[in-house]
């Protein structure tokens, strides 16, 4: 019998096995056919194929999650790379001028230095700011190589007449000790590049400069009516508005001392800045190419977007900040910004410290708007409460941005902002004073005067201080005053509070560049008003705590100390006993600069410039009482 025949078996089919790739997205995949090749749909993308096991899918919100995390791990590393660069990262005046209409360079030469120059180095590096090199910047003038090839020219304005070495001089100083707390220009513009390109700005430099040169004291006043002329004209100028922003922003930063025949024009000046920067659409850096009349210009880049952030940024501050000090209720970033997402892009932009500072003036502004509209006129028992309450809480704001801080600089912002807060507890009632609210307060403001003197161990020249130093000192100095001046409690370190009182008087003397700046004053005043037996005081000598000036923010015990001050001290009076001049004890009457002109004329003081224009430097709101008699210190507000 013939075995049966078998049947053959099928030849074996080949696995089909997709790639990793296609599995995941669940599409169709040839790569069993070539194993060698990738399959198409990985040919298409330009991606690896792999044929792995074993295989699990990944779930696509988990994996955005952490591709999300992982980018902003990468931000902030970048971030910290940044603020650690001992570089300084100033916006390219060239480059984010050409999206405002400059599309030329005039006569005087480009803004950049020459192909395949280098930045200057910068030596001895400690830094202040985060991102910003506080040590001194070489200027233009310091390198023969840049010298040579474009030599400063002499320049002149009106009567005003400065030789090239002189520019170059100033232009040093500026970068030296001004520039680090305003980087907005770039330290490689030659004298030459930034007049071609703006005069006012150039006019600007060298008049912030001339507060510390000290081959001609009397540059600083002979410029100021100039440049301020300039500042309001330059708005009908044909110059890029990019550069009239900075030179503004120069100006409102070092405000040029006023003499008794000139208005003081920063608060105007300031809403003049935030309505240019606005017409131009830095407010809104991603649509800026928007704002543009003249031509159509394509979607800034991503530079370009940071550039004009971090310049809306310095707007925004400088603005809120002139309202504060003139105790006027400046606009919040809320409105100015109403969409949130455009704020939260701000803040990613700009540099950590940058941020810090905008959020800390932006809640000062937002705590002075809502004291406004909650009214302190009179305020009942229940009014009292929910006062104390409010300041509470946007004092507990404060308190989380102080986490944020990293510098010396960034703690002077926050210490700042929580003393422009708590100073609004002068407002109630002195029968609630007992809550403690006095008590911090007055630990806050020796804090800010201890910032102060730890940045003047810093930086160059006290002297050369922003506007910001010298306006906290004041807040500070008369918190103190205030505080000293009135019933003590046990559980108030009054030795502290002396020490730094006294102290802020020393600082305020060596931040004087002229005898009618803003820093001589404030030494005068509460050297004057330490020294007083009546300061604060009712006829029968009772203490006098309440307010008397309540309608000007956080401003109001500053200028309601500057009354007590005119009160007694009237400019009238000018053969008053010499013992009224002297400063107290425990005060160092010493000078670093025993042959300053400026600083010895506090000494020996002439009060015959404190008349009207003093007292609109405080932003005085003059009453009948003042006008035609003494104040009843009896009447009840």
């Amino acid at each position: 019998m013939e075995p049966a025949e078998r049947t053959p078996s099928p030849p074996a089919k080949r696995s089909k096995k997709a790639c990793t790739e296609c599995r995941q997205q669940k599409a169709k995949c040839n790569a069993y056919l070539t194993p060698s090749q990738p399959c198409t749909r990985c040919s298409k993308l330009n991606i690896q194929c792999i044929i792995s096991d074993p295989f699990r899918r990944e779930h696509k919100r988990k994996r955005l999650s952490e591709l999300e995390q992982e980018t902003d791990e990468l931000r902030q590393r970048l971030r910290f790379t940044q603020s650690n660069d001992p570089r300084p990262s100033p916006i390219a005046m060239l480059t984010a001028a050409a999206e405002m209409e400059v599309h030329s360079v005039p006569r005087g030469g480009d803004l950049t230095l020459p192909p395949g120059s280098q930045t200057p180095s910068v030596e001895n590096q400690q830094q202040l700011l985060p991102s910003i090199n506080l040590e001194p910047l070489r200027g233009p003038g310091m390198d023969p190589g840049i010298r040579a090839l474009d030599p400063t020219e002499a320049r002149a304005v009106n009567n005003v007449h400065l030789t090239g070495s002189e520019i170059d001089e100033m232009f040093q100083i500026f970068f030296h000790q001004y520039a680090s707390f305003l980087p907005i220009l770039d330290p490689r513009c030659t004298p030459n590049a930034v007049y071609a390109q703006s005069p006012f700005l150039f006019w600007a430099i060298i008049g912030v400069a001339s507060r510390t040169y000290a081959k001609n004291p009397t540059l600083l006043m002979a410029l100021a009516r100039n440049v301020i002329e300039m500042a309001f004209l330059s708005v009908g100028s044909g110059n890029s508005a990019w550069h009239n922003i900075q030179g503004m922003l120069l100006v409102l930063t070092w405000p040029f001392p006023k003499d008794v025949n000139v208005t003081d024009v920063m608060f105007p000046l300031s809403g003049m800045l935030l309505h240019i920067a606005m017409q131009n659409g830095l407010h809104i850096p991603m649509s800026s190419n928007e704002f543009v009349k003249r031509k159509r210009l394509p979607a800034p880049s991503e530079a370009e977007m940071i550039r004009r952030s971090e310049l809306w940024a310095h707007c925004v501050i400088v603005y809120q900040r002139a309202c504060v000090t003139k105790g006027q209720p400046p606009r919040s970033l809320i409105d100015l910004e109403p969409d949130g997402n455009l704020k939260h892009m701000l803040f990613e932009r700009v540099s950590p410290s940058l941020a810090l500072e905008l959020k800390c003036e932006d809640l000062i502004t937002r705590c002075s708007v809502a004291v406004l509209e909650f009214g302190v006129r009179t305020l009942s028992i229940d009014q009292e409460k929910s006062f104390d309450i409010l300041l509470r809480a946007f004092d507990a704001q404060a308190v989380d941005l102080e986490a944020q801080a990293l510098s010396t600089y960034d703690r002077f912002s926050t210490t700042m902002c929580r003393l422009s807060i708590q100073i609004f507890h002068l407002f109630r009632n002195p029968s609630s004073y007992s809550s403690g609210c006095l008590g911090q307060l007055l630990i806050t403001a020796c804090k800010t005067v201890e910032c102060i003197q730890n940045m003047g161990q810093t930086i160059v020249n006290l002297a050369a201080a922003p506007v910001q130093l010298n306006y906290a000192l004041l807040l500070a100095s008369a918190a103190l005053l205030r505080i000293l001046k009135g019933p003590q409690w046990s559980t108030m370190d009054v030795d502290k509070a002396k020490s730094a009182f006294f102290g802020s008087i020393n600082l305020a003397r060596q931040m004087t560049v002229d005898t009618y700046d803003i820093a001589a004053k404030t030494a005068i005043v509460m050297n004057q008003l330490w020294n007083s037996m009546r300061a604060f005081r009712k006829s029968d000598g009772s203490e006098y705590v309440a307010l008397r000036i309540r309608s000007r923010l956080v401003l109001s015990p500053v200028i309601d100390a500057v009354w007590w001050w005119r009160d007694e001290f009237d400019p009238g009076f000018h053969n008053m006993p010499a013992t009224q001049g002297n400063v107290s004890d425990g005060v160092d009457t010493s000078r670093e600069n025993p042959g300053n002109a400026a600083t010895a004329a506090i000494d020996r003081p002439d009060f015959s410039y404190f008349d009207e224009q003093f007292e609109a430097d405080f932003e005085w709101a003059l009453t009948d009482e003042v006008l035609y008699g003494q104040p009843d210190m009896n009447r009840s507000l």
